[in-house]
């Protein structure tokens, strides 16, 4: 049985659920049986091969660690390492995962359980960055989303480049949403926001007469400019909340956040990009000590939030 990864190597979150990084290792918990297969340094692959059945299965081999997520009570097939490309964790590309995440997608499409994403952007770029415009399409394909919405804040329609106190923007945020969710009634509404985006989203999630089925912060700005910690309206959430923050970000430092996170009253998560700075740009040594690219981690991070939102619409 393989051993755990140190600490600073995984994903934390609240209670017993899961731990896990942009490498993917998953260690067990009571409510997640974990099975994982080792191969020595002499073995084959082909070893590895395996049916099984469980929420999370987990296959190690050497220093590659593949975590995949069951999506039903039916056996998963586990193909040898060879067969699967590339490091990114549930990753469409790879055979073993193709059929079973079409399934869950046009389950997804059938039963309305698309969700609606409003997505704000940060305070230094407009919707219209390269970066905005990557991540829209990352999480619309990863969600199945009816529609992945991007705005500007009146600040940036003023081509004015200092935003405004994070509170002066609530109205039009609720506005954008509140336009969103009369166009596409029924789906499931997620908040996610970049930075500052992600500050007003989970200002505005308390809102009356919204049901907000999980918030998902990017880059959550957890310290402000005299080092004071930006977490009262944290501690006020209600809806499941999904923190993707890189290890290098001194906007976010991952003590001050699990510190913050432990006094949340909602279910929360955090997924750490290894190596990624506030907007999650990786270094050419920490890509190549995980082996994985820039567009692989960014993948990876946008099927983790994916598997978080569905886990938060269907209750589990």
């Amino acid at each position: 049985m393989a051993s755990d990864p140190p600490p600073s190597k995984r994903r934390r979150s609240e209670g017993a659920d899961a731990v896990t990084t942009s490498e993917g290792h998953n260690p067990p918990t009571k409510q997640r049986p974990l099975v994982v297969f080792s191969q020595g340094g002499g073995g084959d692959s082909d070893h590895c091969a395996a049916s099984t059945t469980g929420s999370v299965t987990s296959l190690q081999m050497t220093h590659a660690a593949i975590q995949l997520q069951g999506l039903g009570s039916r056996p998963l097939e586990v193909r040898p390492l060879r067969e699967l490309r590339g490091p990114a964790f549930l990753s469409s590309t790879w055979p073993v995962m193709q059929g079973r995440e079409m399934e869950f997608k046009d389950a997804s499409h059938s039963t309305k359980e698309s969700p609606l994403v409003v997505f704000a952007h940060g305070g230094g770029a407009p919707s219209t960055s390269q970066w905005m415009i990557k991540w829209k399409e990352l999480i619309g394909e990863a969600l199945n989303a009816i529609e992945v919405v991007t705005f500007d804040y009146p600040y940036i329609l003023a081509k004015r480049k200092a935003p405004p106190k994070a509170e002066k923007l609530v109205d039009h945020h609720l506005k954008i949403v509140k336009d969103a969710l009369a166009k596409h009634p029924g789906h499931p509404l997620v908040l996610m926001g970049k930075s500052l985006g992600s500050r007003v989203s989970c200002m505005i999630a308390g809102a009356d007469g919204l049901k907000v089925a999980s918030i998902v912060c990017l880059g959550y700005p957890l310290k402000g400019m005299n080092g004071a910690l930006r977490d009262s309206t944290l501690l006020e959430l209600r809806a499941p909340t999904l923190f993707v923050q890189g290890s290098n970000d001194c906007q976010c430092p991952l003590d001050k956040l699990e510190f913050t996170r432990r006094q949340m009253s909602c279910k929360n998560e955090v997924y750490i990009i290894d190596g990624g700075d506030h907007s999650f740009q990786i270094g050419k040594k920490s890509q190549e000590s995980s082996g994985m690219t820039q567009d692989q981690a960014e993948r990876t991070a946008a099927h983790a939030i994916a598997q978080f939102v569905f886990r938060s619409i269907r209750g589990s």
